[in-house]
């Protein structure tokens, strides 16, 4: 999180060509090289924001056809709210409450119906939800594993670029972090070369979400589940 030391990582807001000038006269960048060495100190560095809305597009790639959903995500605090546009036009809404170590709690309804189905996830309940890598595995990564690292500029977002090894299925995944707000900008995951899954945000509101949003068909608020 945003109070963990970072070791001296100090991450660039946007490139600079000719460095920066101190009183001394001399040019300097004050940043840490990316790499896959220091690519997860870097990452520990970034933190969600607490409240936030954005757009979420998922497309997935098979021999012979692909498919994508759209889906619009707001966040407030612990809860999380997920409206996807599905292929027969209806809407899937999944309201998460929860998360990290004590797990989640998700109601799931349709379009206009007053009733939903409960179901209990865990740490990442709300990324799984939202068909999203989550960027945080990471972490947990033996440096080994970590095939390519650094930072670049993705569609005027500048971003930690994290790319993993081939699993022992052929599966590799790539990340596209954003120092700005700590997100996940974009991702990608190919089998054995071809592209299977992709992952695009759209753009970051700041604004916290209307409170109404988080609340269950009946008006009534969604409890997070006891800690275990």
């Amino acid at each position: 999180g945003g109070r963990r030391g970072s070791g001296g990582i100090v991450l660039p807001e946007a490139p600079s060509g000719g460095g920066m000038e101190d009183p001394s006269g001399e040019n300097h960048l004050n940043v840490v090289e990316i790499s896959p060495e220091t690519v997860q100190p870097a990452i520990r560095t970034l933190s969600r924001p607490a409240s936030y809305s954005r757009a979420q597009l998922v497309e997935t790639f098979w021999s012979g056809g692909s498919g994508q959903s759209v889906s619009q995500v707001s966040v407030s605090g612990g809860s999380t709210r997920i409206d996807t546009q599905l292929a027969d036009g209806s809407v899937r809404h999944m309201l998460i409450a929860g998360g990290g170590q004590d797990g989640a709690l998700a109601a799931v309804w349709y379009d206009d119906e007053r009733e939903w189905t409960l179901l209990r996830g865990g740490s990442a309940a709300a990324d799984q939800a939202g068909r999203m890598l989550t960027y945080e595995a990471v972490l947990e990564l033996p440096v080994g594993d970590i095939a390519a690292a650094g930072y670049q500029e993705l569609s005027g977002t500048y971003c930690i670029y994290v790319e993993t090894a081939a699993d022992p299925a052929g599966y590799v995944c790539r990340y596209w972090v954003s120092v700005e707000n700590g997100l996940l900008y974009a991702a990608e995951r190919s089998l054995d070369g071809e592209l299977v899954y992709r992952f695009t945000a759209g753009q970051t509101e700041s604004e916290p979400p209307e409170a109404a949003l988080f609340l269950l068909p009946d008006g009534s608020a969604l409890e997070r589940p006891d800690a275990p």
